[in-house]
């Protein structure tokens, strides 16, 4: 497995956190899961998942300078 291959999947595996700590905040009306704030939880997993989205512009984005 090459570096593009790891980067997109901790960064895919980062946009299913963040997924996961909004949806639980909305149904359950909480602003804690597992006793950390969802706030802080996006902060810590948001840039995971901004790398995600900016691979995935022009087939890779800026994942084609990585080998």
């Amino acid at each position: 497995m090459n570096n593009k291959d790891r980067i997109n999947k901790i960064s895919g595996i980062a946009v299913l956190v963040m997924l996961a700590v909004v949806i639980s905040g909305y149904i359950t009306g909480s602003v804690s899961l597992l006793g950390i704030s969802n706030d802080t939880l996006l902060y810590v997993v948001m840039p995971t998942g901004l790398i995600w989205f900016a691979t995935r512009k022009n087939g890779c984005g800026s994942c084609n300078q990585i080998s």
